[in-house]
Formats: structure tokens, C-alpha cells, sequence
């Protein structure tokens, strides 16, 4: 993709988009984040999985956006292409740095994920919407019906947040906690929406109280069972179902574009 004739192109439209230089910017920096997350996905050679395209095409994307539509704030001459072409040169600078920041992040994450091999398929990551979301299963976490961590469930929840407070230390983190759809039974809960809560607001405390994190970045939401991610009629499913999700917020000045 020659994405810089596209940018171009871009800003031309944006010109004509809306009725105020709000609107316009937002026109142009919608578009950008569209191009430079299928410019991440389709030529960077190293893209191995949507994580990482996911993450660059967001934060680069994003990026994009805010310096296109600043430029079409401070420009109300449709004529006056050249200072905004200027911009283009400062903004490519931006763009690989992004690629690079987030490529690099993408690579410790596999590093660290892949120096505890016994987890590697009850720890996940996704970006969708401008939220990176590392997703633990509870059977790492919890025993059957508790909501006390467990050692190895301690270990696994201070690696990941070990990665979110190096590189978006500035971040509210919200913990959401789910289930399966099976009724409590032999547990002091009285359904699954005390239990997910419980779980959410452990893993809470865990990082407000051991491990520092401020209480003004951290909130907790209980899911109980109302949002699955597989078919509760199978026990794998159940098994994916049974999870708790540390979601990385997106900056609160932030532009989210989002990547599919």
C-alpha cells in the first residue's frame, strides 16, 4: 500500500468532511488508523499473531489520528495543503517509531509468556476497541469455588502486570470476573455473579495492596456467567468460560480506532 499517497488522499477528503475542523480531523484520523493498522498487519514481516497487529494497528493508528486531525484543526483553508503535507514528514517519524515501541512489546510479552510453558494456554492477549486485555484462566488463579489466589495464580498475575505498569503506567486497569454457567453448589456464594466478583476484587486487591498500584487506576466488574467466550454444553468450553480478564484501559486523551 503507498500509504503516504493515501494519507494525502485522506486529507484531501477530510477537507471536505463535516462542517467544522472537528468533524474534519476526526474524518482524516478515522481513515489513517484504518491504513496504518492493515499497513502493520500486511508488511511487517513479524506480525505472528493478532496480538501483535492488533497492538501496533491500534497504538499506531491512534496516533496517526491525533496528529492528522490537530493538523486539520489548525488549518481552515482547504487550499492550504503545504503545511499540512510538512506534517506528513513529522508524522511518518511517529508512525515507526510506534511500529517499533510496539513490536518490541509484543516480543517481551512472548519472551515472558514463554519462560512458564505450563501456562501458555491459560494466559491470552487481545487488543480490541484500545483495550489490551491479558485474559487468565481461574483454574490458575483460584481453587473450585474460592477466590483466594494461589501461589502459581500470584506469579502469573505479577508478570502481567509487571508489562503493564513498564510500558502504561499512566492506565486505569479493570478486572472483570467471569464464569461458567454451572449453579453454585457446594460453595458460601450464592450465585455466579458473588463469585466472579469476588475473584475480580481479589485480583484487585492483590495489586492495590501487595503490589502498589494506585486504587485511583483500578476498578473491578463482575460478569458472573452472561459473557461467555465458548459453548458452555462442553467442559473445554466451560474451562475458557472460567476467567479472569486484566483489561489495560485506553489513554483518557486517546483516539481508538478499532482493528478487526
Amino acid at each position: 500500500m503507498n500509504w503516504k499517497a493515501a494519507l494525502t488522499g485522506l486529507v484531501v477528503a477530510g477537507m471536505a468532511a463535516g462542517c467544522t475542523s472537528t468533524q474534519k480531523g476526526a474524518a482524516v484520523g478515522a481513515g489513517a488508523g484504518f491504513i496504518v493498522g492493515d499497513l502493520a498487519t500486511q508488511n511487517t514481516c513479524h506480525v505472528a499473531n493478532p496480538y501483535q497487529a492488533g497492538l501496533i494497528g491500534a497504538a499506531a493508528g491512534g496516533l496517526a489520528g491525533a496528529l492528522i486531525g490537530d493538523a486539520l484543526n489548525e488549518t481552515k483553508d482547504p487550499v492550504a495543503m503545504e503545511g499540512l503535507l510538512d506534517k506528513n514528514a513529522t508524522l511518518e517519524g511517529a508512525l515507526n517509531k510506534a511500529l517499533s515501541d510496539n513490536a518490541q512489546l509484543q516480543a517481551e510479552l512472548a519472551k515472558k509468556l514463554a519462560e512458564k510453558p505450563a501456562t501458555n494456554d491459560q494466559v491470552k492477549v487481545e487488543v480490541k476497541d484500545g483495550q489490551i486485555r491479558f485474559t487468565v484462566l481461574n483454574e490458575i488463579l483460584f481453587d473450585s469455588g474460592k477466590a483466594d489466589l494461589k501461589p502459581e495464580g500470584v506469579t502469573v498475575l505479577d508478570s502481567v502486570l509487571e508489562m503493564i505498569q513498564k510500558s502504561y503506567a499512566d492506565r486505569k486497569i479493570m478486572i472483570e470476573g467471569h464464569t461458567d454457567n454451572q449453579p453454585i453448589i457446594h460453595s458460601k456464594w450464592k450465585n455466579n455473579w458473588e463469585l466472579s466478583y469476588a475473584r475480580s476484587s481479589q485480583v484487585l486487591e492483590h495489586f492495590m495492596s501487595d503490589k502498589g498500584v494506585s486504587g485511583e487506576r483500578l476498578s473491578a466488574l463482575a460478569c458472573g456467567e452472561f459473557r461467555p467466550v465458548a459453548d458452555n454444553a462442553a467442559k473445554e468450553g466451560q474451562r475458557q468460560n472460567r476467567r479472569a480478564v486484566i483489561v489495560v484501559l485506553p489513554a483518557d486523551n486517546s483516539i481508538v480506532v478499532e482493528h478487526k
